[in-house]
């Protein structure tokens, strides 16, 4: 968790590697300190570079904690075979070295990236007078929306199920970079610590609304691939949500579908196009480019990829997808692969298309369709609910839901959108956790807290006491 982690990444992300290497060459590494890191408004672009170079980690959303780990969690793949690599993790067998390993790098690796964040916010405002152009309230912004995104995801694998108790404190929320233990928050302080970070967030990012593909400033090039305005308001609702805070959730979405232009869904035109985005990058709100993304496909969701590779039965596909002929979900981002030919999940796949990495090698982390969804969960009246679904639908080649649906079936119509929409982006554990489903589609036995709470690293239970 020293200045040289974040350092080095950031190096390597801004392209500066000449610049860097020059000033690795007079100052011993040993002594290297974020007070020299820290010295000019450039040290903190690269602290924050740093942080999402951490985040972009196999062992966080470049792999386990979205596609892999998560989604099998979420029983979205068939890894019955007792050789296949996931096969202990589809069985939520959390005393396996190898799920335990991943699990402690969720663990690790979050905290180490909000360690990073939190000296970064400890030197900032002493160094206010540094920033041209309002990047303090930008890179201040980004970096508090930053430590609520982490936090609220450690706490969504490793907190208890939010439905049956907010009392028990199960995490630190950590705000000091020291070597100290910080004590846990029971969920209610939790959400509501992470709740004042986002505010924060909104209020210093409000002056940065726009949503920029390429400018001159490559800090403010690629909105969706920092954490901005638009994605602090997404986060707010899905927190608020999971908390069972319907009112705040729904004036969040509201928020991002007033301006959902900025973020236009992807048509049947794009999708056919000789370079299709098919993580749909237009809707996203936040996403992380992952420079390694290809060979992760090629490692997971191509048919060489046994013992690894992560696909279902064709019938499970079908039924998932409702036998539509018309859902750009199905149609687009499915294809047969291999001998004999197995249908694959090809979001991530570059092989087949005119390959722009900056729009293919995208993981998205928060998407309209989410926003969308939560508005039709929390609003007051089936009119508006339906509403909301079927926005989304229409611009998923479907036709709209009837207006006369009941409560129960309109819930079970957003539960068919998440299977649907967050199929390789490990969002759907996490709906299942929050609403306690007794019963996951692929798993013989009921859920409960055993399966649905993530354990700790056996050295944060054995240092941390509180």
């Amino acid at each position: 968790m020293k200045a040289i982690n974040y350092l080095l990444c950031a190096c390597l992300l801004s392209g500066s590697l000449s610049s860097c290497k020059k000033w690795l060459d007079v100052q011993p590494k040993t002594n290297i300190s974020e007070r020299v890191l820290f010295e000019n408004e450039q040290g903190f672009k690269d602290a924050l570079s740093g942080v999402y170079i951490l985040m972009a980690n196999q062992g966080l959303y470049a792999r386990e904690f979205t596609m892999a780990t998560m989604d099998v969690l979420a029983q979205q793949y068939d890894v019955s075979s007792s050789t296949h690599t996931y096969y202990e993790t589809g069985k939520y067998n959390y005393k396996d070295a190898g799920l335990e390993g991943r699990i402690n790098q969720f663990w690790n690796r979050g905290y180490q990236a909000i360690a990073n964040l939190n000296n970064l916010l400890e030197a900032i405002d002493e160094k206010k007078g540094l920033f041209t152009d309002n990047n303090y309230s930008l890179i201040k912004g980004e970096a508090l929306g930053l430590r609520a995104f982490l936090h609220f995801d450690l706490y969504r694998a490793f907190g208890a199920i939010p439905s049956k108790d907010m009392e028990s404190k199960m995490l630190p929320y950590v705000t000091r970079f020291e070597m100290k233990v910080t004590s846990n928050l029971s969920g209610k302080d939790f959400v509501a610590a992470c709740m004042k970070d986002l505010n924060e967030s909104i209020e210093l990012l409000s002056a940065h609304k726009e949503v920029n593909y390429g400018v001159a400033d490559p800090f403010r090039s690629h909105t969706r691939n920092h954490f901005n305005f638009w994605a602090a308001h997404g986060l707010k609702a899905r927190i608020a949500l999971y908390a069972g805070d319907t009112q705040t959730a729904l004036q969040s979405a509201q928020t991002v579908i007033e301006n959902a232009k900025l973020f236009p869904f992807v048509t049947r035109t794009s999708l056919i196009s000789g370079a299709p985005s098919r993580t749909f990058l237009s809707e996203q709100l936040f996403s992380l480019y992952m420079p390694t993304l290809r060979d992760i496909n090629e490692g997971l969701f191509k048919s060489s990829a046994a013992p690894s590779l992560l696909t279902n039965q064709e019938s499970f596909i079908t039924k998932l997808f409702e036998g539509s002929s018309t859902d750009f979900r199905w149609v687009f981002l499915w294809k047969e692969d291999g001998v004999p030919a197995k249908l694959m999940p090809v979001k991530y796949w570059e092989d087949d298309i005119q390959t722009n990495t900056l729009n293919t090698r995208r993981v998205p982390l928060i998407r309209l369709s989410e926003v969308y969804y939560i508005a039709a969960e929390a609003a007051t009246s089936s009119t508006e609910k339906i509403k909301y679904l079927n926005v989304v639908r229409s611009n998923r080649g479907l036709n709209d839901l009837p207006q006369n649906l009941e409560e129960a079936l309109i819930q079970e119509e957003i539960f068919k959108e998440y299977r649907k929409e967050f199929y390789q982006e490990g969002q759907l554990f996490f709906y299942y956790k929050r609403k306690n489903k007794l019963r996951i589609d692929g798993y013989g036995l009921d859920m409960s807290a055993r399966e649905y709470i993530l354990p700790k690293p056996n050295d944060e239970l054995e240092f941390n006491k509180n």
